[in-house]
């Protein structure tokens, strides 16, 4: 997004762009590319633009990389324990 990855990262994945005005378009998103297929969803450019797309915004608006690091991995910490706290509860309350 802020042109500081490898050429052939950015040819994969382009900004969103609604065909109409819309309160969201200044979201920083990404264009999530329709597949036809369950390989063509794993691929990079959908699975990427997914992911990015599902960051809050604080995160995808950081200009500098070491805060952006900082934030992504307290993100991802913070979103993994929710998600292992759901399994737990889910296996001991069957």
């Amino acid at each position: 997004m802020h042109n500081d990855a490898p050429m052939y990262l950015c040819e994969l994945v382009c900004p969103y762009q609604p065909t109409r005005t819309l309160r969201s378009a200044n979201n920083y998103m990404l264009e999530v590319n329709r597949t036809r297929s369950k390989a063509g969803d794993c691929s990079f450019a959908v699975t990427a633009a997914s992911l990015w797309n599902n960051l809050p915004t604080v995160i995808k608006t950081c200009d500098n990389l070491t805060s952006f690091k900082r934030l992504l991995k307290t993100h991802f910490c913070r979103t993994f324990r929710k998600a292992n706290y759901k399994l737990i509860y889910s296996v001991f309350m069957m």
